[in-house]
């Protein structure tokens, strides 16, 4: 189905908010009006950009309902765990545990994923660092629906180290230290949101009306919450993971 012109609009407004670093009035743009609107200006965003989608981030809205959005730019950490990551608006970081799929993950059909059936499609549990870039002036609290036309805030992905498979049993606390241009800004321990890395992995496997392709990261939530980063960061993190990262935000330098 062809893009209605709402949908490329916003899908404009927030690709080139993407690609220059500037902050959008959420005032002024039109909110979609239901989510399916805003899963289409996502769509056609990555497609403006000629963006592959590599994953998605996915999580459990309140009303228990799923929600996600497909991340564009995703790096991978060498084996010594050093990356290096940099788009026009990089804000703030979240340590996560992700999920990279062995085999393509179909809809599901009459009969739902279970735990165990889903994660048969799982090649590697490892850690991650996602990346937020604020298109939206108020970023997270902007009007729900905008900020998920926006992907959630997604700027990019990092992928991390493989972790055991011990690392996804739920309600466990995770051995987390961060810093950043050496200063310490998160001492655990992390936890996820949901006390379950699978659960929002799962609600999103059971919704799907498409199939994700093999090689595809899912991640479900950050064990840190967001944590606000200067133009420049050397940031170190430790624990149940180790990685060390430069990030910038090249709108400000």
């Amino acid at each position: 189905m062809p893009a209605s012109s709402a949908t490329t609009t916003l899908a404009r407004q927030l690709s080139e908010a993407d690609n220059t670093g500037i902050r959008l009035a959420s005032a002024s743009l039109a909110e979609p009006g239901i989510p399916a609107e805003a899963f289409a200006v996502q769509k056609e965003t990555l497609a403006l950009n000629g963006w592959l989608t590599a994953g998605y981030k996915v999580a459990i809205r309140p009303d228990g309902s799923s929600v996600s959005a497909p991340m564009a730019h995703i790096t991978h950490a060498s084996e010594s765990g050093t990356a290096g990551f940099q788009r026009p608006a990089v804000d703030a970081l979240e340590v996560e545990i992700c999920f990279v799929l062995g085999k393509d993950l179909p809809a599901p059909g009459s009969t739902p994923y279970t735990r165990e059936t889903l994660l048969d499609h799982v090649a590697a549990i490892s850690s991650g660092v996602e990346f937020l870039g604020h298109r939206l002036d108020d970023g997270s609290k902007s009007p729900a629906l905008l900020f998920l036309a926006d992907r959630l805030g997604n700027a990019g992905y990092i992928l991390g180290e493989e972790l055991p498979a011990t690392m996804i049993e739920p309600g466990q606390a995770y051995p987390l230290t961060v810093t950043i241009n050496g200063d310490t800004v998160f001492a655990g321990p992390g936890k996820h949101p949901n006390d379950d890395p699978v659960a929002a992995f799962l609600l999103f496997a059971n919704t799907l009306t498409e199939p994700v392709a093999q090689g595809r990261i899912i991640t479900t939530g950050s064990l840190c919450g967001a944590i606000p980063m200067p133009a420049r960061a050397a940031i170190a993190i430790s624990g149940f993971t180790t990685l060390t990262v430069t990030a910038a935000s090249t709108r400000e330098v």
